[in-house]
């Protein structure tokens, strides 16, 4: 070859070998290479090519003829015929293989030893590897002193004909070898589940790092992304836009945009005609294709038990509504600290059953109410109180939502109201500039926990565990998570389930540092509420912006329940380890509560305090929507979710979201009632 440049023989010219013959005259243009020719497997296809092709050298089947009068070939033909077609080439010529170098990782490692022996080039095409992107990924990730807690990847394609019979493991490989090239090491935990035509594939990496992956056909869009979390910023990457955005707590925000004609193919091609003239080592060979082979391999599905046994830890509404929907379909238990039922969150709140006028500054949250209401009330629409009024007003001081922006927001979200004010008694109507009657109720709390309890008592395929408190939590090399539990006489125990869902709001971090999973950054307030006793009908008052207070009627005994948006907070604090604060002795407001509210709401000089009521709010610390509060579903991968609920209602359409993912990985439907 000394004096010329390599000639390189194409075999394979269908899905991805036609792109591979437009890069390889790409290079040949550029004087780096000559293409020889490219070979089909029948005389059909070569007619096929060679009309659409004009010019193309095309050659049906192949012979050691071909082998022998060129210097290396480039195998772009199913992976089910790797092994034999790079073994029977190896004897002749240096050989490039399209991913996977084969179907399992010793007929990869068999193909080294005998490139090794035969002194050949076998180089593996991990194109990602040519990227832009991911080349400015593995600086940034180089420059970084510590690794992401979470690594999340989605690279599916829309469905079509004949994928149905193919591994997306295989056939999509490109995230394990770009977590590989990123990190150089092999995941300790290896979790893979199908669900639709997708597969996701969970990996623990030392440290811990928690890999989560999307791949294979679903959809009505191809996606390229993945998404690094660490402690303090998120980098985000889009192969199909070809862009990073990396984002820092301080809300910083860094785009880098790459050029669409990349030519990571060409790039890889230039690099094996360089191997081939020995001017070059370092490109991904055997030994490296095998490895990420192996990694495939060991996340492909695994089966799921027929009942599949799932924890649900906390006992709340949000728990209870888990446990409720995924016992059609799995063996529950619910795990809860306290002697009852819905003791914490569920109960230290307003009772309000939301229709979204509570949020005119963030429409994502009132759709979220809109799209979840209906649900809800299916379920537990008997425990809801619409028997007395309840209003909204906006401050006639306000500066963020004077009545022109309330009213858009309530008729651009097509809420259900009409202009009507409490009576005079109530709200002192010279200080609000518009007042709206909403269609909101309130729960009885009471008899949703009724409902509740009777309904984890009655389904057989849920035991409720109260007074029973999880201490600890791991992750085996099989995917079980094993839970350490105390009971209420203090023994402790371990069992295995096949999924956890953590609905503990607040210690919503505990669960993940047990299983080593990604820290939530959190902002906790402890928050005061009164309960007055007023001589008044029931009825509901919320002023919006301003003061931000609110009345809420607990729909007996003459009792409301009274927040104020400044003096309810008591205090707020970002914890470093993401776990709620020992918030100490706590003090009371009530005094500027009600001195404040009082400004509006002159009913009040005739309440008479019951008591203080203090909760512990979380949300997320660096939350761009200051007004949001949507119920976060976590998928934390290995089967473990986390929710963080934002209001009640939603409560059954999470539940019935998570049950959905798990029904899917079994192929059936998860019923609903």
């Amino acid at each position: 070859m000394k004096g010329r440049v390599p000639r390189i023989l194409l075999v394979g010219v269908g899905r991805f070998g036609r792109a591979h013959l437009a890069e390889w005259r790409r290079v040949e243009r550029e004087g780096l290479v000559e293409l020889v020719g490219a070979v089909v497997a029948t005389e059909a296809s070569a007619r096929r090519l060679r009309a659409e092709e004009p010019g193309s050298t095309v050659h049906v089947g192949l012979t050691d003829e071909l082998l022998r009068d060129v210097d290396g070939v480039d195998v772009a033909t199913p992976a089910e015929t790797h092994a034999e077609i790079v073994a029977r080439c190896l004897e002749h010529a240096h050989v490039l293989v399209e991913k996977p170098v084969a179907t399992s990782p010793e007929e990869g490692r068999a193909l080294g030893e005998l490139a090794e022996r035969l002194g050949r080039v076998l180089m593996v095409g991990h194109v990602y590897r040519w990227h832009p992107v991911v080349q400015r990924l593995k600086e940034l990730t180089d420059a970084l002193p510590e690794r992401p807690r979470a690594v999340h990847g989605v690279l599916v394609n829309p469905p079509e004909a004949g994928v149905e019979e193919l591994d997306p493991n295989l056939e999509m490989l490109h995230l394990f070898d770009v977590v590989d090239l990123l990190f150089g090491e092999l995941p300790e935990v290896s979790v893979g589940r199908r669900r639709n035509g997708a597969n996701v594939v969970s990996l623990r990496y030392p440290g811990p790092m928690n890999v989560v992956l999307r791949i294979g056909w679903e959809g009505r869009t191809k996606i390229r992304k993945l998404e690094l979390t660490y402690p303090k910023r998120r980098i985000k990457c889009d192969f199909v836009d070809n862009t990073i955005e990396v984002a820092t707590r301080a809300d910083q925000v860094e785009k880098q945009f790459f050029p669409h004609d990349h030519g990571a193919l060409a790039a890889q091609f230039r690099a094996f005609a360089e191997a081939v003239a020995g001017r070059r080592r370092d490109v991904p060979d055997a030994a490296l294709g095998a490895r990420i082979v192996d990694v495939a391999v060991g996340a492909r599905p695994s089966p799921v038990p027929e009942r599949p046994r799932v924890a649900v830890i906390g006992g709340g509404m949000f728990g209870a509504a888990c446990a409720l929907e995924m016992a059609r379909t799995a063996d529950v238990v619910v795990h809860e600290r306290h002697p009852e039922l819905l003791t914490e969150v569920s109960f230290l709140n307003q009772w309000r059953h939301h229709s979204g006028f509570h949020y005119p500054r963030s429409y994502d949250t009132i759709q979220e109410i809109k799209a979840c209401k209906s649900t809800f009330e299916a379920e537990y629409g008997e425990a809801i109180v619409r028997a007395y009024p309840s209003y909204y007003c906006t401050s006639n001081t306000g500066v963020e939502i004077p009545a022109e922006r309330y009213l858009a927001a309530v008729q651009g979200n097509n809420l259900n109201f009409q202009i009507q004010a409490p009576p005079a008694d109530v709200l002192d109507h010279s200080k609000v500039s518009i007042a709206v009657r909403s269609d909101e109720a309130v729960y009885d709390y009471h008899r949703l926990r009724s409902i509740v309890a009777a309904r984890l008592e009655a389904d057989p395929n849920v035991r409720v565990e109260l007074g029973t408190e999880v201490v600890d939590g791991t992750i085996a090399r099989d995917g079980s998570k094993h839970l350490e539990v105390r009971g209420p006489d203090g023994a402790r125990r371990t069992e295995a389930f096949d999924y956890v869902i953590n609905a503990t709001y607040a210690n919503l971090n505990l669960v993940a540092k047990w299983f080593g999973l990604p820290v939530e950054p959190l902002r906790f307030d402890i928050y005061e509420l009164l309960v007055l006793r007023i001589p008044v009908p029931q009825i509901c008052v919320t002023i919006i912006d301003g003061p931000f207070t609110s009345l809420v009627g607990m729909g007996s005994d003459d009792l409301f329940m009274l927040s104020h948006i400044h003096d309810s907070v008591l205090r707020s604090v970002i914890t470093e380890d993401g776990l709620p604060p020992n918030w100490g002795e706590i003090r009371s407001n009530r005094e500027n509560m009600l001195r404040h509210s009082r400004r509006y709401l002159p009913v009040l000089d005739r309440a008479e305090v019951v008591e203080s009521r203090y909760a512990t709010r979380a949300v997320n610390a660096y939350a761009r929507d200051f007004d949001a509060r949507p119920t976060v579903v976590r998928s934390h991968g290995f089967g473990i979710w986390s929710v963080l609920g934002g209001k009640i209602l939603t409560c059954v359409s999470n539940a019935r979201e998570i049950a959905n993912e798990i029904a899917a990985e079994r192929g059936i439907e998860a019923t609903r009632r």
